[in-house]
């Protein structure tokens, strides 16, 4: 059975420059369950990894923004989120199973879905699990959690490879509130030096 066609309206260019910088990541930190693999890493190392997560993640909601602006408004009055009961359950990860990892790309915070109009959110504050220690070698240390980099990562892929569902969430929640189509375009100051021309590319 063959695979349901591949809708993009983004210019393809744009796409190509997604992907390549979602090979970018793979070069400079590997696969999303090799990163799981490590388990812990150091705080001088994790920081370079979040930021250029977070630049790939502006990214990829840019390219979400564009397709999602392609759907046309409901003719039903668009439905927000509700809350569902969610029954509790122990669910296991194992790195060398990213396909089975339960993740998800955040377009939104909890912040900015509650924001009334013509407000924005200050820019978020993204925490990993760390503790501190000092090494006998060097001065005080910190650990972090490899897990959600990793996470973070398979998610974008996701998107990357099938990013339909996410675009069609999109478009309903920006036709229910079109005043957060200014959230999805903040990207930090780094994006435009990351996507720079590959003859120009600095890391």
């Amino acid at each position: 059975m063959s695979s349901p066609p591949d809708h993009r309206f983004a210019p393809l260019p744009l796409w190509r420059a997604a992907g390549a910088f979602l090979e970018t990541l793979f070069n400079l930190f590997g696969a999303p369950g090799r990163l799981a693999a490590r388990h812990t890493i150091l705080g001088p190392e994790h920081k370079p990894i979040l930021n250029w997560l977070r630049c790939a993640e502006a990214l990829m909601r840019r390219l979400l923004f564009i397709e999602a602006s392609h759907y046309p408004k409901p003719n039903i009055r668009p439905l927000l989120h509700t809350k569902r009961a969610r029954k509790r359950r122990t669910m296991e990860f194992w790195p060398d199973k990213p396909e089975q990892w339960r993740v998800s790309f955040r377009v939104f915070t909890s912040a900015d879905r509650r924001l009334p109009a013509g407000k924005l959110a200050r820019p978020e504050r993204l925490s990993a699990a760390h503790t501190p220690c000092r090494l006998e070698a060097g001065g005080p240390q910190t650990f972090h959690s490899a897990w959600p980099l990793a996470e973070r990562f398979e998610a974008l892929l996701r998107v990357h490879n099938n990013p339909a569902p996410y675009v069609r969430r999109l478009s309903r929640r920006l036709h229910a509130r079109p005043h957060l189509a200014a959230v999805i375009v903040r990207a930090p100051s780094e994006l435009q030096h990351r996507i720079a021309p590959a003859d120009h590319a600095e890391i």
